[in-house]
């Protein structure tokens, strides 16, 4: 079992049931909520040290894998929030992981997980939409499949977002630069089987992403995509070894064609706007600045932060398209809070650089008169583009 594994074990035992993975107390804002789960269930196991202690009742043998488990371990976010406040330093998520892995082997998985599995598996998209229409956003671009630079749209901007991805694109020839594009040869990233459990299928298509890549000749992949980004940057090396290009996330290119003149605003936006972290952007990777300092550029636009923002941003309940899948109710639940908290500093719309993150908060957002974009949009707006 994938529990038994040496790191995952490691963790399980080095975890010292502070609490810090549920709340933490400050000086300044007292009491301050770490896990979306456990506030809206209210139960010690949906904690990150209840799941640790489920984990090692299994390894005595005084818990075994059974469907009444299942709840608990699929509903967490997995958004990295308690391994960023643990005391001792536990990678809290290494056992939720392993128990996925095991619930997979075992045929436990939630069927709306098996059923995205399947779709991917068939159509090499989390949608099971016919791979031809990844590429109709791309029809009057006219990219090429080879090139230095190259594009990684990822299923949600490909399918659900077209517009997105045409804003990408705009921008970056705007700034001089033209980007290659794999068309039906783009496979999902990966990351929503790393995040469910089925490890084999998310190296399958790592594997095939890789060496389309490296194929291409590029020697940038840019991503518009949070866990896209995540994926390649970090996750594709573990599986494939060292990869032959850099990876960077497109609001890291916005911000540095900003810095050097390449692009610039035409049209003023002026709305208050609240900037909301991916948590594969943001705790995962450790984006921050780039897409605040791409927003504090635009005329009349006026940026303002959430009560919980950077390393202690609140989810919005997609769980990596897990959560999203299995538990809606949940992650309607989580998302809906996030959106009280951009009406509380007063913002007119959430901006964001995750299309999941979009996809998400824009239903909870709708039922309160507020937008959610994604932040290519926003800055294709203000460049006076036309996507």
């Amino acid at each position: 079992m994938k529990i038994e594994n040496k790191k995952v074990l490691d963790e399980i035992f080095r975890c010292s049931r502070c609490g810090y993975c549920r709340e933490m107390i400050y000086p300044q804002t007292g009491t301050f909520k770490i896990c979306p789960i456990y506030e809206a269930r209210r139960w010690e196991s949906y904690t990150a040290r209840g799941r640790i202690a489920i984990a090692r009742a299994i390894l005595d043998g005084k818990l075994k894998y059974n469907e009444r488990l299942v709840e608990r371990v699929y509903s967490d976010l997995l958004c990295g929030n308690c391994k960023e406040h643990c005391g001792p330093g536990v990678d809290t998520l290494a056992p939720l992981r392993a128990m996925r892995e095991d619930m997979v082997s075992l045929g436990l998985e939630p069927a709306s997980i098996r059923e995205v599995n399947s779709n991917v598996e068939k159509t090499y998209n989390v949608f099971g939409e016919n791979a031809v229409r990844r590429t109709e956003w791309v029809k009057k671009l006219s990219l090429s499949e080879k090139g230095n630079v190259l594009y990684f749209t990822g299923c949600y901007d490909s399918f659900r977002y077209p517009k997105t991805a045409r804003a990408v694109v705009t921008i970056l020839r705007k700034g001089g630069i033209n980007p290659a594009y794999l068309g039906e040869k783009e496979w999902c990233c990966g990351i929503p089987q790393l995040v469910n459990g089925q490890v084999g299928l998310a190296e399958k298509m790592m594997k095939h992403n890789a060496e389309i890549i490296k194929d291409s000749g590029a020697e940038m992949v840019i991503a518009s995509c949070a866990g896209c980004y995540h994926a390649l940057k970090s996750e594709y090396s573990k599986v494939v070894g060292k990869l032959p290009f850099n990876v960077v996330h497109v609001s890291e290119v916005i911000a540095n064609l900003l810095k050097e003149g390449k692009i610039k605003f035409d049209n003023e936006i002026s709305k208050t706007i609240a900037y909301h972290d991916p948590c594969h952007l943001g705790r995962y990777e450790g984006i921050y600045d780039p897409p605040r300092y791409t927003l504090k550029s635009v005329p009349k636009l006026k940026l303002v932060e959430m009560l919980r923002n950077r390393e202690n941003a609140w989810c919005c309940g997609g769980g990596g398209g897990a959560t999203r899948v299995a538990y809606p109710r949940l992650t309607a639940e989580i998302a809906d809070t996030r959106i009280t908290e951009a009406q509380d500093v007063k913002a007119d719309a959430i901006v964001t650089s995750c299309p999941l993150c979009v996809d998400v908060l824009a239903i909870a957002a709708e039922k309160k008169n507020m937008r959610v974009y994604d932040l290519p949009a926003v800055i294709a707006e203000a460049m006076g583009l036309t996507v």
